[in-house]
């Protein structure tokens, strides 16, 4: 897989006058321009501080993924590819080295959904100097693999609705529960949504770009 085929992503801000690079991850099945607006207003509000770059997941099965989902054998037990995902995150740093970015930039990762999953699996390398991340809707893949702690320094901002129906709220906990034992910054909104973004998840997002970026 190659994220660099034909140019597949899009941008949004100034890159040399940004002072904060973004990467964006979607969710399985959408698209990286589901995310433009969101983001346009995002780096508005927060004068124009941001560089989006948001690629697009290659295809598989006739869906855009990141990485193969998860799947349930025949005694109803949860089988990750962690193999598969290890080489989406190799796809990843590909895709970052070609952008030929200022590394002294303050660097976040962020996604919805299994775009955010693909975002936290980014936290417990050194590959990239990660300086926050945002999860949205999402869950930490293959968690078992992941024995290190994250980096003292990074921030990590994760959300989830009690009404998710695609990502359930308990594997929410799950996840919430085992950033904590893996960092100490970890800032947590949940609410009485589904599996989506509204303006609450926004407005907290905010407060915590604002707190420790902006």
């Amino acid at each position: 897989m190659d994220l660099n085929k034909n140019n597949d992503f899009i941008t949004i801000g100034d890159k040399k006058n940004s002072t904060i690079t973004v990467l964006w991850f979607h969710g399985y099945g959408s698209n990286n321009w589901s995310f433009e607006p969101v983001m346009k207003k995002l780096n508005m509000d927060l004068d124009e501080k941001l560089f989006v770059v948001m690629p697009n997941a290659p295809v598989v099965n006739e869906k855009k993924s990141w990485y193969p989902l998860p799947e349930t054998d025949n005694e109803g037990v949860i089988k990750e590819d962690y193999e598969g995902l290890m080489e989406s995150k190799r796809m990843v740093y590909d895709f970052f080295s070609m952008l030929d970015l200022d590394s002294s930039k303050t660097l976040i990762v962020g996604g919805f959904s299994q775009g955010a999953a693909l975002s936290l699996s980014l936290m417990f390398d050194n590959k990239l100097r990660i300086n926050g991340c945002i999860a949205l809707s999402g869950y930490m893949p293959c968690e078992e693999q992941f024995t290190n702690k994250i980096d003292d320094n990074a921030k990590i901002f994760i959300a989830h609705g009690y009404a998710d129906k695609a990502i359930s709220f308990e594997s929410y906990k799950k996840t919430l529960n085992f950033l904590k034992n893996k960092s100490k910054n970890v800032a947590n909104f949940s609410g009485d949504f589904g599996h989506t973004i509204p303006k609450t998840v926004l407005d907290n997002l905010m407060k915590w770009l604002r707190e420790y970026f902006v």
